[in-house]
């Protein structure tokens, strides 16, 4: 029954936060996920690594910590030929937070469940070159990708070192017809690389008397 109980006080820890700290963008499931990130090898020769450049404290109490963490993604063609990638901001699917890689490695992933307002719908046309905000990305360069993310925690993040992984998506809404369109459309000029973005461990310090502070 652990398991159980374990699970049903993390909903209830969300449930909680939520109620408090008014997250209406997304639901946060944290129930044991399984995702293969952790030293893993590039996507099709793209790396994805990241700096993080701010965090802010939004709110706590005694068992629920939630900080907005501003991550800047670079993902990097270590292959030999150009690759096209979606240079867009992107939304964080999966997440974890730890003081230390043992901890990053042994944490399970929490899973944000966006709220969207459905399909944009494909373009009219199919663009003869990559555009906007796709790149092409020469070999040994790389593309930076903006990323936010709220993450809830159960405990306080120490000051000091500290590191995180996230899987994000930032492709636009394409249906699986029109993919294969521009893909053929832009095969002279690169590979397109249509894959989430799994980052590796990214390595932060976490600064001390962190003070609490509204967020967006």
């Amino acid at each position: 029954m652990q398991p159980f109980n374990s699970s049903v006080r993390r909903l209830t820890l969300i449930q909680k936060a939520m109620r408090h700290y008014g997250l209406l963008l997304a639901v946060i499931v944290l129930f044991s996920y399984s995702i293969a990130v952790f030293g893993q090898k590039p996507l099709d020769n793209v790396a994805v690594t990241g700096d993080v450049t701010n965090i802010t404290l939004c709110g706590h109490d005694d068992h629920v910590w939630i900080y907005q963490i501003t991550i800047k993604l670079h993902a990097k063609n270590v292959g030999t030929q150009p690759v096209i990638i979606s240079g867009a901001d992107a939304l964080t699917d999966y997440y974890k937070v730890a003081n230390t890689l043992d901890s990053l490695k042994a944490e399970q992933y929490a899973h944000i469940g966006w709220v969207t307002s459905g399909p944009s719908g494909d373009p009219g046309t199919v663009p003869e070159s990559p555009v906007k905000p796709f790149k092409v990305v020469a070999p040994n360069d790389s593309i930076d990708i903006g990323v936010d993310l709220r993450a809830i925690i159960t405990d306080e993040l120490k000051p000091g070192p500290a590191y995180l992984q996230v899987v994000a998506e930032n492709w636009p809404d394409y249906s699986d017809d029109y993919i294969p369109k521009i893909r053929s459309a832009w095969s002279s000029q690169g590979m397109l690389w249509a894959h989430s973005l799994h980052s590796e461990p990214i390595a932060f310090v976490m600064p001390s008397n962190l003070k609490e502070a509204r967020c967006p």
